[in-house]
């Protein structure tokens, strides 16, 4: 199994406390259901670590896949590589974003050019469930 070679790192400041994720080696070319590749871009944590976001790189998507195409890689992608980064840095957030994006774009940013597609989970007994939005 790859996972992403990512660890937490803990910054606390007086008026907050962030784990953000960092990337040892960006994961490139993993493996999904579709027979697409995904790249990942960056780990996100909002809410003081209650909302996590994990974003990838999905270059094929809207040309060679659609968004049915993609369903089953989120769930994969969730299960066997977040949910070890959660358990193995004991984790537990109440939400867990995963986007694919055509491009990489910077977090937040709005561009009506580069398809995007989002899915939400939450963790439950080391698995990822759906969660419909």
């Amino acid at each position: 199994m790859q996972r992403f070679g990512i660890q937490v790192v803990h910054a606390v400041c007086t008026l907050c406390a962030t784990s953000v994720l960092a990337a040892e080696t960006i994961a490139e070319n993993i493996p999904v259901p579709s027979g697409q590749t995904l790249s990942f871009i960056e780990f996100i944590t909002e809410a003081e670590g209650d909302i996590l976001r994990f974003r990838f790189l999905a270059p094929e998507i809207g040309i060679a896949f659609d968004y049915m195409d993609v369903v089953p890689d989120f769930q994969m992608v969730c299960d066997e590589h977040v949910m070890p980064v959660l358990d193995e840095n004991a984790l537990a957030p109440s939400q867990i974003v995963l986007s694919m994006s055509a491009m990489d774009i910077p977090f937040g940013e709005d561009n009506p050019d580069v398809l995007q597609f989002f899915e939400i989970f939450r963790s439950e007994n080391g698995t990822c469930i759906w969660e419909e939005f």
